[in-house]
């Protein structure tokens, strides 16, 4: 037979239910107001640092800190080949620039913000403003071209006119956008966004008299300079030698390049600052094909690691690169947009 509603027991359980529920909300209502409390101690201590904080010293830990970073990515890619560390960095490093975008400073400091120039390297002040010309672009001159990044510059000249623009995709989306700047005919100006729009940091090109690139500067979105790229040619006005220094023209790391008979780039070889070799890549091409084909990544004992398969668009600019590990499986695959003006 079933056990029979038993009210005097059930109000009972009733009673402690509730008696229960009302300690709980008691506990809660005094959290709540313990971590009011705690926000009003902290946001007066912060108010106070606000106050007495050195805007001056905060940018320079701030750059000091993005250098480190950078060198940690660089080591990252270029000594171990780890990418999945470079992106935590780079993720890092983005988390560490919105942290300082919201850092709000006083607003007397804000004032002679307002008042002073901004901050710019000395390569950019220097630049003079491009003047359009109305004059088309002259046809880029066949043969083997530089290898001199990765994946290079386009040429400021071709068949379609000017390149203003290259979009990066990757995994079907859009990764980052990259803009050129030029004086006259010249690309003097490489300005890289987010896929919103938003600025990231800006290669500044650096010429010589005869117009040859002889420096790349590297600035982040404040206008702070990052590194700096200088390069060294041969006797043939081939690039035999990039040195990539830190704001305290400190080396980072050496490339070497290597060219074969017909004057295309075989090889490029990097050494960090103590001049040990960490890795280097080897340029195959197809038969007399003017771009490689492949480049096969090897390690500081020059054992392959891995590749990459490139391939172009009628204008010789990569369109695709796909990079696979020492057994063939696809790490990732890019494609590139461009946009002619």
């Amino acid at each position: 037979m079933a056990n029979k509603y038993d009210p005097d027991k059930g109000y009972t359980e009733y009673l402690e239910l509730a008696k229960n529920q009302e300690e709980l909300e008691g506990r809660v209502a005094k959290l709540l107001e313990e971590r009011r409390k705690l926000k009003e101690k902290a946001d007066k201590h912060l108010e106070m640092a606000r106050q007495a904080v050195n805007f001056d010293l905060i940018k320079t830990a701030a750059h000091e800190f993005q250098v480190e970073i950078l060198n940690e990515i660089t080591k990252a890619v270029i000594e171990s080949n780890n990418l999945e560390k470079a992106v935590k960095l780079i993720d890092h490093l983005e988390t560490h620039l919105e942290a300082r975008l919201r850092l709000t400073p006083r607003r007397e400091d804000e004032a002679t913000k307002k008042k002073a120039p901004p901050t710019v390297s000395p390569a950019i002040a220097a630049r003079k403003k491009p003047q359009p010309t109305g004059k088309p672009a002259r046809p880029e001159p066949r043969g083997p071209r530089e290898q001199a990044a990765y994946p290079p510059p386009p040429a400021s000249e071709g068949a379609g006119g000017k390149m203003i623009e290259r979009r990066t995709i990757l995994n079907d989306r859009l990764h980052e956008i990259c803009r050129y700047e030029y004086d006259n005919d010249r690309l003097t100006r490489m300005i890289f966004l987010d896929p919103n729009g938003n600025p990231l940091r800006t290669h500044q090109l650096i010429y010589n008299k005869d117009g040859t690139l002889v420096q790349e500067i590297h600035i982040d979105r404040a206008g702070i300079t990052l590194q700096v790229c200088d390069r060294e040619f041969n006797k043939q006005d081939k690039i035999a030698k990039e040195i990539v220094r830190n704001p305290h023209n400190e080396v980072l790391h050496t490339v070497n390049f290597k060219y074969d008979r017909h004057a295309r780039l075989t090889k490029k070889e990097w050494r960090d600052s103590r001049h040990k070799r960490t890795k280097s890549w080897e340029y195959r091409y197809e038969k007399d094909a003017a771009d490689p084909a492949k480049i096969i990544w090897r390690d500081e004992r020059n054992k392959p690691y891995g590749f990459v398969e490139l391939r172009y668009d009628d204008k010789e600019h990569i369109i695709e690169e796909t990079s696979k590990d020492r057994t063939g499986d696809l790490i990732r695959s890019i494609t590139y947009q461009y946009f002619y003006g």
